[in-house]
């Protein structure tokens, strides 16, 4: 769903749609309570619109939070069946690697 599909619906005041993502959802959230802070004259046009305006440049940032952590857990993933192998190698550069990888605190 786009920022802009979003905004609309937050405006409208209509229920929060299902399926949206933690950013999506922030997003429609915030946004539903500037819109009903305005028309309730709690915030003038001035500050709500300051206040859209950050809203969206955070959705946008957590969007790409989300999309790099998706990524980040995707290639783990992958390296997760090899982690036990990098602990248990003669090779000091691979134990560091999995140390790195994995978190581990352990000795070498």
């Amino acid at each position: 769903m786009t920022i802009k599909e979003l905004e609309t619906q937050a405006a409208a005041g209509t229920q929060m749609p299902e399926g949206l993502t933690a950013a999506e959802q922030l997003a429609f959230l915030s946004l539903r309570i500037n819109y009903v802070l305005f028309k309730l004259g709690k915030l003038d046009l001035e500050q709500a619109k300051w206040e859209k305006v950050r809203i969206i440049k955070e959705y946008e940032q957590n969007v790409l939070k989300l999309k790099s952590w998706n990524e980040a857990h995707e290639r783990m993933q992958k390296l997760a069946p090899i982690l036990p192998m990098l602990k248990e190698s003669g090779c000091k550069t691979c134990r560091k690697f999995f140390h790195v990888l994995s978190g581990y605190k352990g000795e070498s």
